[in-house]
């Protein structure tokens, strides 16, 4: 039996006693009871930290739970209004305040962006002067996926530097035919809301779905969560982590929320735009965020149904047994989130978990969707688990692999004082090496927090160093020289899907 049964039944007392679930719609509904051993075996089997599930049959809220723990070790159960990080869940929010600014007449879904945002600028001019509102949204914008993040993930910038350095970003997607995930598209997009309506993102977003929705546990950012909210710790292999701090791009992934909560998003969405008989968002901007604007290319649908997955405003979109299914993951360190709707089934599913496994989200929704249809969602659980085990295997073997690629036996080109000065590279800034009169030393400017630490030689003129930040796995810096042997740069490698730590290339300035 798990380690964190006993926090798993006191989660389950606990919400019985605030009565957070209808009890009537439980036992008018043995489907419910089966969604609830699912969670319960999933928890089991993947062992996340915490683990909290939110399911909506026909409109209505009939089921959310809590599992595990809040921080590891703590004793102190997850419950259904505990909040977590959503991350890139918060993308629908965002596109879903540029939709009321749509409705009221204020903005226009394909104004130009450079006449809300003058300083506005992209490398290709002509993408530049023909971006409107919608590109935003949809990922089309012509940057690969993940392109920039390095420029707001623990830098000391704020939207509008970040906003300033976008010129600098290679254009290498074809601008609105290719899809490219774009979190800094969301930065704008956030700050257009707040240049059209004079109120920050974090303002609008309260006061136009949190605070009519009666999502009281929730916030646009850690920051602004109520002194009582006692929310989910992060955790990285294990481990508990600091929440991360957003500086920039809070549209793109900052609101922390709870199941409870989000089920009455996920409602009201499903309500045609209406909670408690008052519309919150105009049908039409629903039918606008959930309708294709992005061609996927495949990848993320059974083959036979890749033609169909494509990206909406703040959704991803596919098919399930020939009907439309509307949802988006979210990952930040030690959170993964996910947000699931079936709207022709009025169904839908909020799943959160605080130990960093976008596996179990995956396979729990997988499972909850697969028992809807009378098949063996258990059974489905076990194999997503296997297949888990499996890849951390893979992931063992990758990072051995990488260990044994080092050279023994090899040294520096030049003395270790050559190598030191001031670097830049043309997008995210400057790094400065220096020499401890041991070791050298990796300091990036804006990223002082995230990018730095201690150089120890791994062979030649390559050099390995641990970032503070747990969340990445070890770099290893390899410096060029030039025709005369001289340092001229240097480049990072840091294995990692989440970041381009490829496009960056800082140049030695001066001598």
């Amino acid at each position: 039996m798990s380690t964190q049964a006993p926090v798993r039944r006191a989660a389950c007392a606990a919400l019985a006693l605030a009565g957070l679930a209808p009890a009537q719609s439980a036992a008018a509904s043995p489907r419910v009871e089966e969604y609830r051993k699912l969670a319960e075996h999933a928890f089991e089997r993947f062992q996340p930290i915490g683990l909290a599930l939110a399911v909506i049959e026909d409109g209505e809220l009939v089921l959310e739970l809590g599992l595990g723990e809040r921080a590891v070790g703590s004793g102190e159960p997850v419950l259904p209004g505990t909040p977590f990080n959503i991350a890139s869940c918060s993308k629908a929010f965002t596109a879903a305040c540029i939709g009321k600014l749509v409705a009221s007449g204020r903005i226009r879904w394909d104004d130009r962006v450079v006449d809300l945002l003058p300083e506005f600028r992209m490398a290709d001019p002509w993408i530049t002067a023909a971006m409107t509102v919608r590109d935003l949204l949809c990922h089309r914008c012509g940057l690969k996926t993940f392109d920039g993040d390095l420029l707001w993930y623990g830098t000391e910038y704020d939207d509008a530097q970040v906003l300033a350095r976008l010129a600098k970003l290679p254009i290498n997607r074809r601008f609105r035919e290719e899809f490219g995930y774009s979190n800094v598209m969301y930065l704008a997009a956030g700050m257009i809301v707040e240049r059209v309506s004079g109120r920050p993102w974090t303002e609008f977003v309260r006061d136009e779905f949190f605070t009519p929705l009666g999502m009281s546990g929730t916030a646009a950012d850690h920051s602004l969560l109520p002194a009582d909210a006692a929310p989910a710790q992060p955790h990285v292999e294990g481990t508990r982590i600091a929440p991360f701090a957003f500086r920039a791009a809070k549209p793109a992934g900052a609101i922390w929320s709870s199941v409870h909560d989000l089920s009455a998003w996920v409602r009201m969405l499903l309500d045609e735009g209406r909670h408690e008989g008052r519309e919150i968002l105009p049908l039409a901007v629903i039918h606008e965020c959930l309708k294709p604007h992005t061609w996927m290319g495949g990848g993320r649908t059974p083959a036979a149904l890749e033609d169909f997955a494509s990206y909406g405003l703040g959704w991803f979109l596919s098919l399930q047994d020939g009907k439309k299914l509307v949802e988006h993951d979210g990952g930040m360190p030690g959170f993964i989130s996910k947000v699931t709707l079936l709207p022709a089934d009025r169904f839908g599913l909020v799943i959160l978990n605080n130990g960093m496994d976008g596996v179990v989200n995956l396979a729990l929704r997988r499972a909850i969707l697969a028992q809807r249809k009378g098949e063996d969602g258990m059974a489905l659980l076990d194999r997503f688990a296997g297949l888990a085990a499996a890849r951390k295997a893979q992931a063992a073997t990758a990072r051995q692999q990488r260990e044994a690629a080092r050279q023994p036996g090899t040294t520096p080109s030049l003395p270790l004082e050559q190598f030191t000065g001031r670097y830049v590279d043309a997008a995210l800034g400057a790094a400065e090496i220096g020499f401890d009169g041991e070791q050298l030393t990796l300091a990036v400017l804006p990223s002082m927090p995230t990018l730095s630490g201690k150089l120890s030689h791994w062979h030649r003129d390559v050099f390995r160093v641990e970032f503070p930040d747990r969340f990445l796995p070890f770099a290893l810096i390899r410096f060029s020289l030039d025709v005369e042997g001289r340092v001229e740069g240097f480049r990072i490698d840091c294995p990692i899907e989440d970041f381009d730590f490829a496009a960056l290339e800082f140049r030695r300035q001066g001598t």
